[in-house]
This record gives C-alpha cells, sequence and structure tokens, in this order.
C-alpha cells in the first residue's frame, strides 16, 4: 500500500513540473531592463497587441520595423514602445533583431547574440545620450528615384490598376482617368463618379515620390450617407482617397501629402490608412477614433478641418488599435498635443486653384 502510495506522490511531482515548465515557455511577455517585449502567441493581431498595451499599431510597427502589412509570426519578440522613450525602445529592437528585422524566437536569440557581443567591453549609454542620438540622425524618408516615372501600380482588394498617370513632366494623363475611377469607385453599391483630376494627379505624385511603390486603396467615393460623420465630405463629390503605400509608414506618407498646396490630409494613428483630398485651402487634422466609432480629433482646430472621421470608411482590413495615451476616460484628447498633432495649425488663406496638373502647381513653395 505504502509502495503505491508512493508511486502516486512521484507522479505527482511529476505532472506539477511539467505544469510549471509549460507555464514559463508560453509566457507572453518578458522585460528587459526598462523595456516590455512581448512574444507573440498563435492568432495574435498587432491590434489585439496595441490594444493591450494601450498604444498604436503604428507605435509597435515603427519601433520593430514592420513592414504595413506584414504577418506576424508566433514565436516573434516584439518590443513595446513607452511613452516618451521610443528611441530607446527602437535601439532595444534594433539589438533583439540583431540590427534587422528577423521573425520568431530564432532570430530574437541571433539578435541577443549580436547586441551582447558588439557590447562586448564597453560602457552602456545613458538615456539621454541614446535620445540625443536619436535625434541628431536623418529620417528615413523612403523616397527614391522610380524605374518607370509617371507609372503606378494601385490595388485594391484583388483588383489592380497599372498604367501611366503622369508625364514625366508632371502632367496628367487623361486617358488613365477612367481606370482611377474605377479603382476609386464605391464598392458596396459599385456606384463611381468622375475622379477629379487633381486628386489623380496627386496620387501620381505620391507614387514618384516613393518609387513607384504599391498604393493600396481603403476607400474614395461615398455617396452621401444619413449616418456618415462629416455632412459634406470630398468623398461624395470624388475628391478624396484612403490608402496606404507599401513599405512605407503611414506617418511618412502622411508628412509627405503635407508638402501639396490646396489639399487635405488626415492621419489616423488607430487605424491603416491616410486621408488626402483636393480642395482650395491646405488643412490637416488628426483622428484617434477607431473604425466604427465617433471620432476623437486632437484639437478643435482638427475638427473644423476634418473631412472625414474613421468610422465613415466602408472598411480597412486590419485597422484597429487602442487609444493614445493622451486620451482622457471619457475618449476626448488632453490639451496635450503629440508630435505630428493638428492643433495651431490653422488653415491658410484661400489659394487660387492653378488649372495647371504639374508638379510645381500642386506642393508648397519651397517643397
Amino acid at each position: 500500500m505504502k509502495a503505491g502510495a508512493s508511486k502516486l506522490g512521484r507522479r505527482l511531482v511529476r505532472w506539477a513540473a511539467a505544469i510549471a515548465l509549460a507555464a514559463v515557455a508560453s509566457a507572453p511577455v518578458y522585460a528587459e531592463a526598462t523595456e516590455v517585449v512581448h512574444v507573440v502567441a498563435r492568432g495574435q493581431t498587432l491590434v489585439r497587441i496595441a490594444r493591450r498595451y494601450r498604444t498604436t499599431v503604428e507605435a509597435i510597427r515603427e519601433t520593430n520595423g514592420l513592414k504595413p502589412g506584414e504577418l506576424l509570426k508566433p514565436g516573434l519578440h516584439l518590443v513595446i514602445p513607452e511613452k516618451g522613450k521610443e528611441a530607446e525602445a527602437a535601439k532595444k529592437a534594433a539589438a533583439l533583431h540583431g540590427g534587422k528585422p528577423e521573425s520568431g524566437k530564432k532570430g530574437a536569440e541571433a539578435g541577443k547574440g549580436a547586441a551582447a557581443k558588439k557590447n562586448d567591453g564597453k560602457k552602456k549609454k545613458d538615456a539621454k545620450t541614446l535620445a540625443a542620438e536619436a535625434r541628431s540622425r536623418k529620417p528615413v524618408t523612403y523616397a527614391q528615384k522610380p524605374k518607370r516615372p509617371g507609372f503606378v501600380r494601385i490595388v485594391r482588394g484583388t483588383e489592380k490598376l497599372e498604367a501611366q498617370l503622369i508625364t514625366r513632366q508632371g502632367r496628367l494623363v487623361p486617358a488613365a482617368l477612367p481606370g482611377v475611377t474605377r479603382m476609386l469607385r464605391h464598392t458596396a453599391s459599385n456606384a463611381k463618379i468622375p475622379i477629379d483630376p487633381r486628386l489623380a494627379t496627386l496620387l501620381g505624385m505620391v507614387s514618384d515620390h516613393f518609387g513607384g511603390r504599391t498604393i493600396h486603396v481603403v476607400s474614395g467615393y461615398r455617396p452621401v450617407t444619413p449616418t456618415q460623420y462629416t455632412k459634406h465630405s470630398n468623398h461624395n463629390v470624388g475628391r478624396a482617397v484612403d490608402f496606404m503605400v507599401e513599405g512605407v509608414p503611414n506617418t511618412v506618407v502622411r508628412d509627405f501629402c503635407r508638402t501639396f498646396r490646396n489639399a487635405g490630409v488626415g492621419y489616423y494613428p488607430n487605424s491603416t490608412f491616410v486621408h488626402m483630398d483636393v480642395r482650395s485651402t491646405k488643412v490637416y487634422w488628426v483622428d484617434y477614433s477607431r473604425p466604427g466609432e465617433a471620432p476623437r480629433y486632437d484639437s478643435p482646430v482638427a475638427q473644423a478641418a476634418a473631412d472625414e472621421a474613421a468610422g465613415d470608411v466602408d472598411s480597412a482590413p486590419g485597422a484597429g488599435g487602442a487609444p493614445g495615451p493622451e486620451s482622457k476616460k471619457d475618449g476626448s484628447p488632453t490639451s496635450a498635443v503629440q508630435d505630428g498633432g493638428s492643433a495651431g495649425t490653422h488653415p491658410p488663406p484661400s489659394q487660387p486653384v492653378d488649372p495647371s496638373t504639374g508638379n510645381r502647381s500642386s506642393q508648397a513653395p519651397g517643397q
């Protein structure tokens, strides 16, 4: 009887040890220094991870060098940026991945070994030094010379358009307009109206600036609906587009679009697209809402300038995230403005729309 009890006791001990080891192996988060590193589990998305740590999809993506639309592999180590310490988090992610984004535990372990070897015998730099170095570095613009100037590749779902949209002198090719109009139609009803020629020209300029990278359209023309937050939107008249550029962070796309004169630019940190429209003034706004939510602008100026809310968009695959760290409990933004915020950026006096569609008439002076 005693032998049987002893045998059972040993089994219980082995089971308890196995369960403890499994729990340790599956732990999705660990901390190194002051940064939090999240280990991606099967089925997790950037949206859920961002919501868990109360940050944004864009912040995690930029810190870890992830490309827009890149799938997360189980075992990938992600450094979660802390507000005010983004530069340190980016440096930590680079060291973790061995200087380049590598997926999975194997890449993370290789990155740790490379970082340890590189820092062997060297003094660790303090936070102020790292922040100063980060500020001194030239920002990555992703700008490059296109192989075929003027040619664009626009993708929307399973549809795509490859055509010459503008000439080498930056003039619109009228024959390309019907194709752009088709790609920017209202997909739910298949309704379409002619797209504004200057909007098509600006899309061509965006394509050329980023080396002809693929432009993914999220939304174009949208008929007026009683539920839309913005009662008079340029989407309703074929003068606006929501899009992303493959392999380029939305913050970079946003900043380039803001060089256009007589254009509206909307930035949505918790969604996956940048809004661009053509108008008689130059305006900019930031909206922290997620798809389906009421708008949460960063300032009254932004609210006055906005052309749409994230909730107006038909569909934004992969959109989502968590409210920005500056948001109050009631969902409204605080008075503090993040980098790239729109408070104080009052639109300049109206500028006459130049009938020319060339580059020089589309970009603000000095750009």
